[in-house]
């Protein structure tokens, strides 16, 4: 059983006997009349399908008695015409055996199926207010089942939130999700140490962006997880600073803050170095304290401790150390417990 399979079994066994789930995946945006933005699937739905084409629904059917659960796919057809233009298309013949779907069908389908598929069961999830186009359909849906009401079938009597029962599931990451964010995060390292390497006073910050998308892609990742944040000088006191325009100069510092995306799943790095590779006496007093803060919230990474712990923890290293380096007036704050 593949990842994927796995965890629609999971999820299936975790819904009410005979419940139907739908989860749909990201629509493709318009940049123009002639071209899409690069497509990017739906988290959710690529987490219980590996599956990243468009204009596709996941539908599952949890087991009831002796029936088992199903695993039903609406995707596009196969279409020679569109392929010459847009790429491969895995069709619902070759989705099914590919991807391990109990059944699949072209999306044009998917009104009439859910018509039929949501009749007489007693619970009914998707994600509320994820996808507009979705809940349109599924307002729909429903009243199709309930206009069948005097022949005696009924709707869904409850529906539940899907997003809750998949957050809980995606919260601990399997052994194939760790490999994969292991992978993210070594390309991401990497390119960060590229950058490093090639960082010269005179340049523009673009230039060391250049140089992590490069090395991004040809390790295979497929996309940088967020835009990079390569800000130099005061710069990096912008928090979200995009422009990355600008010359960095002799005893600058310069942040980068930069992942990206392998197979779905994303790393973030953050570091600071100087431009001309010497660090300043009163630049390395600073890294190093923030240095001892990253330590200390490493150490405080354990099981049972609260994500708020490991904060505090840092927070007491730069507290500390801004009062004893003056930047934090002692007069005024006294002790670390003040700040």
């Amino acid at each position: 059983m593949t990842p994927f399979a796995a965890r629609r079994a999971r999820l299936a066994a975790s819904m009410e006997p005979g419940a139907v789930a739908v989860l749909a995946t990201a629509p493709e945006v318009a940049r123009n009349s002639d071209s899409d933005y690069p497509y990017r699937h739906d988290s959710y739905f690529y987490y219980l399908t590996g599956f990243m084409e468009p204009e596709s629904v996941l539908v599952l059917v949890a087991a009831k008695g002796d029936t088992a659960a199903r695993s039903i796919l609406f995707c596009r057809e196969k279409n020679v015409e569109r392929e010459i233009w847009d790429g491969f298309r895995y069709g619902p013949a070759a989705a099914l055996d590919a991807f391990g779907f109990d059944e699949a069908y072209p999306v044009g389908e998917l009104d009439a199926q859910m018509a039929r598929l949501l009749a007489d069961v007693p619970a009914f999830y998707y994600a509320h207010a994820h996808n507009a186009a979705l809940d349109a359909q599924v307002a729909g849906w429903l009243k199709a089942v309930r206009a069948q009401s005097r022949s005696g079938i009924t709707a869904p009597a409850r529906t539940h939130h899907l997003l809750a029962l998949l957050d809980e599931m995606r919260l601990l990451k399997d052994d194939a999700e760790q490999a994969l964010m292991l992978r993210a995060a070594t390309i991401a390292g990497a390119a960060h140490l590229r950058a490093m390497r090639a960082a010269r006073p005179g340049m523009f910050e673009y230039e060391l962006e250049a140089e992590l998308l490069y090395a991004f892609r040809k390790s295979g990742a497929q996309f940088p997880a967020y835009t990079p944040i390569v800000a130099a000088g005061a710069n990096a006191c912008i928090l979200h600073y995009s422009a990355n325009n600008a010359h960095m100069r002799d005893g600058d510092l310069v942040l980068i803050d930069a992942g990206c995306e392998f197979d779905s799943y994303a790393s973030d790095i953050t570091r600071t170095f100087p431009v001309n590779g010497r660090f300043s006496e009163p630049q390395k007093l600073l890294y190093q304290l923030v240095l001892r803060a990253q330590e200390a919230a490493l150490q405080a990474i354990v099981p049972g401790r609260s994500y708020s712990d490991v904060h505090e923890a840092a927070l007491a290293v730069l507290a500390e150390g801004m009062l004893d380096l003056q930047l934090l007036d002692k007069a005024k704050y006294g002790s670390v417990d003040n700040v």
